[in-house]
């Protein structure tokens, strides 16, 4: 494992001395490099630079989450990073293209598709419009639906990884106002039950799962939990499955000690720190009901976690249900997304799954099922308890 890191630290950091490259306190810089470095396909005159695609989205963990800008993004941008998510309500991938549409190829092979992402208006609010054009492999099965997923913010990311699985649990009850938050577990081959808790819909348990996931499908990159060296090139996909590995027969091609560093990484980005600060509005935020799954968890020894998330799946009602079964979430369910950051995630493109909602009172307006109260008490919010509490939430 030392060995390992040490030549990492050679490739991404030659002019450091030795006694800097044998810094345990390196781990997380490391992790950096290798979360911003560019992938590239195989062979390469270096090995440990290849094995991208066949097909992909991204060719770093960067190129999906990138940083803001220090200017919002234009109304109708999309945010950098998103992807198509393809299923059916039965939890199924496509059996051509499978979960994830890749838009991009290695030479000699044919990327899936060319999404055509615009939006349009339902009523005053606006819905994704979405078509996919020059499908590489044929048509989509009749069932399959294809639905649009922004990246999330990292910052904080190892705040949340550390939260215990039962202070999540804790929350895990109906309230008075219908809002009963539920866990996502997660069944695994050996049966093992995991709580998720990363990803839109909670389909991740853990920072080491969340990596190799990624890596998989949108760098067509393997790794011990996902060992296909193809990526998400079906079995129908044979063009694709003969393109050349970036690893031996055998091997991965993303080493746990790379995934490791990538998590250490993740693990030391700070929690985004608001902007200002808005008592009332957060006052009116929690009295409304939004603290009810926008919630405050806490850390083994009593630390909160101000993200604004309880980690649970809920029912967020048909307008905001995509068709689409993930892990444990039903095709109407999603994990509460944390709030914390999002004055920064509104500089990169729009709110929700999707970014359909072009500010946060149009996210509101998309709340359904559970979150109905909760909407219902916003609309009848004076203009300027409004005011303040939208404030509030611009601000974190």
């Amino acid at each position: 494992m030392v060995r390992g890191r040490v030549i990492l630290a050679l490739l991404l950091f030659p002019a450091l001395t030795a006694a800097e490259r044998m810094n345990a306190t390196l781990d997380a810089e490391l992790g950096r490099a290798l979360f911003e470095r560019s992938w590239v396909s195989a062979p390469s005159s270096t090995q440990a630079n290849d094995g991208l695609g066949p097909l992909f989205d991204a060719s770093s963990c960067q190129g999906c989450h990138v940083p803001a800008p220090p200017t919002p993004a234009l109304e109708d941008a999309i945010a950098p990073g998103t992807i198509v998510r393809l299923g059916n309500a039965q939890g199924e991938g496509d059996p051509v293209y499978g979960r994830q549409l890749q838009t991009r190829s290695v030479q000699q092979q044919y990327a899936e598709g060319t999404p055509d992402i615009s939006y349009r208006l339902k009523g005053n609010l606006r819905e994704t419009a979405l078509t996919l054009h020059r499908l590489g492999y044929g048509p989509l099965a009749a069932d399959t639906n294809m639905a649009l997923r922004r990246p999330l913010k990292i910052d904080g990311i190892g705040l949340l990884a550390r939260v215990p699985d039962d202070e999540i649990l804790s929350r895990v009850a109906e309230n008075e106002d219908g809002i009963s938050g539920r866990a996502a577990w997660l069944t695994y081959a050996d049966g093992m039950k995991r709580l998720g808790r990363f990803g839109w819909k909670a389909t991740e348990p853990d920072l080491n799962a969340q990596i190799e996931t990624a890596f998989s499908r949108d760098l067509g990159m393997s790794t011990r939990r996902h060992p296909d060296p193809s990526g998400e090139c079906t079995e129908t996909q044979t063009h694709c499955r003969e393109a050349p590995q970036g690893a031996d027969r055998g091997e991965v091609e993303i080493s746990d000690d790379i995934r490791d560093l990538i998590a250490d990484f993740l693990n030391a980005a700070p929690a985004p720190q608001p902007v200002t600060a808005n008592t009332q509005g957060e006052r009116i935020f929690a009295g409304i009901g939004c603290a009810s799954c926008h919630a405050t968890l806490h850390l083994g020894d009593g630390t909160p976690v101000p993200a604004y998330s309880d980690l649970l799946l809920h029912d967020m009602g048909e307008d905001l249900n995509d068709g689409i079964r993930e892990g444990a979430a039903a095709p109407g369910e999603w994990r509460t997304v944390p709030l914390w950051g999002l004055s920064a995630t509104l500089q990169l493109g729009g709110l929700l799954h999707d970014g359909r909602a072009r500010n946060v009172e149009e996210a509101v307006e998309w709340h359904g099922g559970e979150a109905e109260g909760a909407r219902t008490r916003f609309r009848e919010l004076s203009s300027g308890d409004k005011a303040a509490l939208l404030a509030f939430v611009n601000g974190l």
